[in-house]
């Protein structure tokens, strides 16, 4: 058999008995964060959140976070104005804002690291393969002693509480959507310049939680490039979600049209290979499979 790449998702950790879908994970949140947990009750649609909580990232509801903070939006001319207020808006949609980004993160990464991973695994998965995981844990390395060189983590992997894990949605906000967009034309002097300074913390949010996947991919260009004598690619527990499908683009830009696909399949066989011809993948070259059959 000529070189594999085996790519690997969430559904490969679940396979595996470890607890991490986002429902695990909004159990731990509500346990052991509750303050947290009130916060993405407020300003998240909690079905979609716990369902597809990255994308759910871009959802959240700005409206709330301005009705909120507007309550500290003092006018001018009131009695008891002092010039701290010039701040108090700006201060309370910040402190909102960090609870769902830095609060958020950091129990993420918490919750991984709370994980348990098995210390083996019963799949076939040759060590002399290329793997790519889109995984935060240590899943191949510790189940199959997979060396670290051969493994590209493409979002990073959680080693500590200060690990830089790449986690947020695809929808990076155009210039018409920026909360702190305005026309060259208008009058500067008709904004209370506390709101465009509120504007531009929730523009920031949407930059922030904002997963750059075509900076991601320049900067392993070196790793896409070395997959041209691929032959074969194991797609194991993949979702082939919308925000990660640049990625999924750029490999097929560089293996040859007659690379063979295998890819795992929960509940609807059909949709990973309607995905994966949708991105130029030959239907001729695709083979669905359930994880199971890659048992040793």
């Amino acid at each position: 058999m000529g070189k594999q790449l085996f790519i690997i998702g969430n559904g490969f950790d679940i396979f595996h008995g470890i607890q991490s879908r986002y429902s695990d994970f909004e159990a731990y949140v509500k346990t052991s964060r509750p303050s947290l947990y009130d916060a993405l009750l407020e300003y998240f649609l909690q079905d979609e959140l716990w369902s597809d909580f990255e994308a759910t990232l871009a959802l959240i509801d700005t409206n709330k976070i301005v009705e909120d903070a507007a309550q500290y939006l003092d006018d001018y001319g009131a009695d008891d104005w002092s010039d701290s207020g010039h701040h108090n808006y700006q201060y309370e949609m910040q402190q909102a804002i960090d609870v769902v980004t830095v609060d958020l993160r950091n129990a993420f990464i918490e919750w991984i690291l709370h994980l348990e991973i098995p210390s083996t695994g019963d799949l076939a998965l040759p060590e002399d393969a290329t793997y790519l995981s889109f995984n935060y844990t240590e899943t191949p390395q510790r189940c199959y002693n997979i060396a670290e060189d051969s493994i590209l983590y493409i979002h990073n992997k959680a080693i500590d509480l200060d690990s830089e894990i790449v986690l947020g949605h695809s929808r990076e906000l155009s210039a018409e959507e920026s909360f702190s967009n305005y026309e060259e034309n208008d009058e500067m002097e008709s904004y209370d310049v506390r709101v465009m300074e509120g504007n531009v913390i929730l523009d920031d949010y949407f930059k922030n939680t904002y997963k750059d996947t075509a900076s991601i991919i320049s900067e392993r260009e070196d790793f896409f490039r070395s997959l041209s004598d691929i032959d074969e690619i194991v797609i194991l527990g993949h979702s082939l979600s919308t925000v990660d499908l640049p990625y999924f683009e750029r490999i097929v830009d560089f293996v040859s049209p007659n690379c063979q696909w295998k890819v795992s399949y929960f509940g609807n066989r059909d949709k990973p290979v309607e995905i994966l011809k949708s991105i130029g993948v030959p239907e001729k070259n695709i083979t669905a499979i359930k994880i199971e059959e890659l048992l040793s």
